[in-house]
């Protein structure tokens, strides 16, 4: 494949040059990967936050490769994770299928159907396009949580990381009122201490009050890290300086035409209801 075409969403192997920046940057060698599985393995064993938990290779190789092979590094996310689930049991329920029929405010959340050049899956969340009123803030927090946690099953994303992009056009009152410190704090300790996603750029559109509200609110807790990697956008268009034409939507200047994928939504949160405390297998 040309190196400057993106790759699918959905793929089912590992093409060589993922596997070398692997070994590069993520310390993903034979050796390597089954001693610190093993390390990791002994740690949970001694840690009374696990017990009782059958854990699933695949899922702790999530959590190594996110922590660059080093357990003593990956064990804070896993325990961050289980203590989410064990305190927010109810966000790792599935949301009513009827509800993908019948609310627009399921389409604020989308997956591009491409991904990078370098294999970043890219997540386009849409908050104008969900309504407080009609699809509970409850409900959003389960679509955030499902979509980042049943993409990190794929080797892909687990490698590459994540772009996201954030699109305010269209946030107003009912917005401003969820965004308590409580649930601003809540999604970014889900989405930096729980998950094990490596997140490469985080782009912001069509700023709003909505958007500095959370700026404010969330600056003192954004990590140097993850401030680095946040860009505001003066103008949408700006967005194709970052990605291929081919992989934005018409209205910011790009070329795709149809990016809201319904069904893959409705699977992965279908999946999500059934996520295992121990951790589901990778897709491929």
């Amino acid at each position: 494949m040309n190196q400057m075409e993106g790759y699918p969403f959905e793929m089912t192997h590992l093409p060589e040059c993922f596997l070398e920046k692997a070994k590069k940057e993520l310390n993903e060698v034979p050796e390597q990967r089954t001693e610190e599985l093993r390390k990791f393995k002994e740690m949970l064993s001694t840690d009374k936050t696990f017990t009782g938990i059958d854990f699933e290779d695949d899922f702790l190789w999530l959590f190594l490769r996110h922590a660059k092979h080093d357990a003593s590094r990956a064990l804070p996310h896993l325990r961050n994770l289980i203590k989410l689930r064990r305190n927010y049991s109810s966000l790792f329920q599935s949301i009513e299928d009827d509800l993908f029929n019948s609310s627009p405010s399921t389409q604020c959340f989308s997956i591009l159907p491409k991904r990078t050049p370098n294999g970043c899956a890219v997540i386009l969340i849409e908050l104008g396009k969900w309504d407080p009123e009609e699809f509970p803030i409850e409900n959003f927090k389960r679509m955030f949580l499902f979509v980042f946690l049943q993409t990190l099953r794929d080797p892909v994303t687990q490698i590459n990381g994540f772009k996201l992009i954030h699109d305010f056009k269209d946030t107003n009152m009912k917005h401003l009122r969820c965004c308590t410190p409580q649930n601003i704090y809540l999604e970014y300790h889900i989405g930096l201490h729980c998950l094990p996603g490596r997140y490469k750029e985080i782009h912001f559109v069509n700023g709003s009050a909505l958007l500095k509200l959370l700026f404010v609110v969330g600056n003192p807790i954004f990590s140097k890290k993850i401030k680095q990697r946040m860009m505001f956008h003066s103008k949408p268009e700006d967005l194709l300086n970052y990605f291929p034409p081919d992989m934005l939507p018409i209205q910011w200047g790009g070329t795709l035409k149809d990016y809201h994928d319904e069904n893959m939504l409705k699977k992965m949160n279908k999946e999500h209801g059934r996520y295992p405390t121990g951790g589901p297998k990778n897709y491929f």
